[in-house]
């Protein structure tokens, strides 16, 4: 755990038994940008695990982070193909 939100998805994937849990696991990740645990938190709001407000809050916050790591220099590197692993 400890801001992994890797691990995070990975706690809600291991939680089968009990979907409330998993689905906290999934919040906290997809809040901390993780796509594919909004992806699960959105399927359980589908399927009525995750409450309107539940999945509105954290898809504010998903988007939230996401804003926070967007930057000019980011985008614009992006833009010309610029990898940010990759020196010159």
């Amino acid at each position: 755990m400890k801001g992994d939100f890797d691990a995070r998805r990975d706690l809600g994937c291991g939680r089968a038994g009990n979907h409330h849990r998993a689905i906290k696991h999934f919040i906290l990740a997809a809040r901390d940008r993780h796509s594919n645990s909004l992806e699960k938190v959105k399927a359980g709001f589908m399927s009525g695990i995750v409450t309107k407000d539940e999945y509105a809050n954290t898809l504010r916050a998903y988007r939230r982070a996401q804003d926070e790591m967007k930057s000019d220099d980011r985008d614009k590197a992006a833009a010309r193909g610029v990898h940010e692993n990759v020196t010159h």
